[in-house]
Protein backbone atom coordinates (compact mmCIF):
# COMPACT_ATOMS: atom_id res chain seq x y z
CA UNK A 1 0.00 0.00 0.00
CA UNK A 2 3.11 2.13 0.71
CA UNK A 3 4.08 2.20 -2.73
CA UNK A 4 0.70 2.79 -4.49
CA UNK A 5 0.60 6.40 -5.95
CA UNK A 6 -3.14 6.59 -5.13
CA UNK A 7 -2.92 5.88 -1.22
CA UNK A 8 -3.85 9.27 -0.11
CA UNK A 9 -6.95 9.19 -2.30
CA UNK A 10 -7.87 5.75 -1.37
CA UNK A 11 -7.66 6.35 1.99
CA UNK A 12 -10.18 9.87 1.98
CA UNK A 13 -12.26 7.99 -0.25
CA UNK A 14 -12.71 5.12 2.92
CA UNK A 15 -13.62 8.06 5.60
CA UNK A 16 -16.99 8.22 5.37
CA UNK A 17 -18.06 5.95 2.35
CA UNK A 18 -21.88 6.23 2.59
CA UNK A 19 -21.55 10.32 2.46
CA UNK A 20 -21.28 11.71 -0.91
CA UNK A 21 -19.02 14.20 -1.31
CA UNK A 22 -17.06 16.69 0.80
CA UNK A 23 -13.67 14.96 -0.79
CA UNK A 24 -11.42 18.20 1.01
CA UNK A 25 -13.34 17.41 4.43
CA UNK A 26 -12.43 13.68 3.96
CA UNK A 27 -8.71 14.34 2.85
CA UNK A 28 -8.70 16.49 5.84
CA UNK A 29 -9.51 14.18 8.49
CA UNK A 30 -7.58 11.51 6.87
CA UNK A 31 -4.28 13.67 7.54
CA UNK A 32 -5.96 14.28 11.11
CA UNK A 33 -6.36 10.52 11.80
CA UNK A 34 -2.35 9.79 10.52
CA UNK A 35 -0.96 12.82 12.76
CA UNK A 36 1.69 15.11 12.39
CA UNK A 37 5.68 14.79 13.87
CA UNK A 38 6.21 16.18 16.38
CA UNK A 39 9.46 18.96 16.18
CA UNK A 40 12.21 20.46 18.75
CA UNK A 41 13.18 23.74 17.65
CA UNK A 42 16.94 24.97 17.96
CA UNK A 43 15.85 26.96 20.79
CA UNK A 44 15.13 23.60 22.89
CA UNK A 45 10.56 24.49 22.52
CA UNK A 46 9.46 21.49 21.36
CA UNK A 47 5.79 21.59 19.21
CA UNK A 48 3.35 18.79 19.49
CA UNK A 49 2.55 16.66 16.14
CA UNK A 50 -1.32 16.67 16.98
CA UNK A 51 -2.98 17.96 14.29
CA UNK A 52 -6.76 19.04 15.48
CA UNK A 53 -9.74 20.06 13.30
CA UNK A 54 -12.64 22.62 13.43
CA UNK A 55 -15.07 21.55 10.76
CA UNK A 56 -17.13 24.41 9.98
CA UNK A 57 -19.97 24.65 7.62
CA UNK A 58 -24.00 24.66 6.32
CA UNK A 59 -26.69 22.71 8.02
CA UNK A 60 -27.00 19.43 7.15
CA UNK A 61 -23.52 18.43 5.50
CA UNK A 62 -22.44 15.71 7.21
CA UNK A 63 -20.14 17.12 9.76
CA UNK A 64 -21.04 15.42 12.80
CA UNK A 65 -21.01 12.37 11.47
CA UNK A 66 -17.93 12.21 9.41
CA UNK A 67 -16.31 13.63 12.61
CA UNK A 68 -17.75 10.76 15.20
CA UNK A 69 -16.16 8.18 12.51
CA UNK A 70 -12.81 9.69 13.62
CA UNK A 71 -14.11 8.90 16.85
CA UNK A 72 -14.45 5.68 16.67
CA UNK A 73 -11.72 4.83 14.26
CA UNK A 74 -9.02 6.59 16.64
CA UNK A 75 -8.22 5.40 19.88
CA UNK A 76 -7.31 9.01 21.36
CA UNK A 77 -10.01 11.38 19.44
CA UNK A 78 -12.06 13.67 21.77
CA UNK A 79 -15.96 14.28 20.18
CA UNK A 80 -17.02 17.60 21.38
CA UNK A 81 -19.58 19.77 20.34
CA UNK A 82 -21.22 23.21 21.60
CA UNK A 83 -22.12 22.69 24.79
CA UNK A 84 -19.14 20.34 25.86
CA UNK A 85 -16.82 23.71 24.61
CA UNK A 86 -15.57 26.72 26.01
CA UNK A 87 -13.31 29.55 25.70
CA UNK A 88 -10.73 27.81 28.22
CA UNK A 89 -11.11 24.76 26.14
CA UNK A 90 -12.21 20.75 26.75
CA UNK A 91 -14.56 20.68 29.41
Amino acid sequence: MARDPEVYQKISSSIGGAIYGGEDIKKAIALLLFGGSSKKLPDGMKLRGEINILLLGDPSTAKSQLLKFVERCAPIAVYTSGKGSSAAGLT
